[in-house]
């Protein structure tokens, strides 16, 4: 199945230098790309045995970076005890995203979204593994979630906005 991945030239080197690649939307792999979104252990082995892509996100059980990190180790672990090579697979991480107009209103949106989260009593804060920031400094941000993560890509979902912001997001990342 790894055979109709995305080409080398298409992926990022493994190096932890690399610049991951950052997609808005559903990214576009191809029709033979076999996409998983593993949700355990289990779902991981499977993932490694059969996935060339592995589409990982926050939530109740990945509540922060360093959580993430620890679940694209255990990809990584999983890849290896399957023989696969770890280039063959691309790992990208769902983020989502809030674009501001400066870094003030940046920070009072990024307020708003930890007060929501208080009021909502969940037992993880979203609002910590989502990036709001400014246009100039979205790339640099995304970048270095990524990069502490240990994923090869980001796929940006706008949290706001619509269709008007994916195309600033695109424009953006290209």
């Amino acid at each position: 199945m790894g055979t109709s991945a995305p080409t080398v030239a298409d992926r990022p080197a493994p190096d932890a230098e690399r610049t991951p690649v950052v997609h808005v939307g559903a990214p576009a792999y191809g029709v033979r790309t076999v996409e998983a979104r593993p949700e355990s252990e289990s779902g991981i082995a499977v993932a490694a045995r059969t996935a060339d892509v592995i589409r990982l996100g926050f939530s109740v059980a990945v509540p922060s970076v360093g959580a993430l990190a620890r679940v694209a180790a255990l990809v990584e672990d999983a890849l290896a005890e399957v023989g696969r090579d770890r280039s063959a697979v691309r790992v990208l991480l769902d983020l989502e995203v809030v674009l501001a107009g400066d870094e003030r209103t940046a920070r009072r949106k990024r307020s708003h979204l930890e007060y929501l989260d208080a009021l909502a009593g969940l037992s993880w804060a979203p609002a910590d593994t989502r990036v709001v920031t400014t246009a100039d400094r979205l790339v640099a941000e995304v970048g270095e979630v990524a990069r502490r993560a240990g994923v090869d890509g980001v796929v940006l979902h706008p949290l706001a906005g619509g269709a008007e912001v994916e195309a600033e997001l695109r424009a953006l990342v290209a």
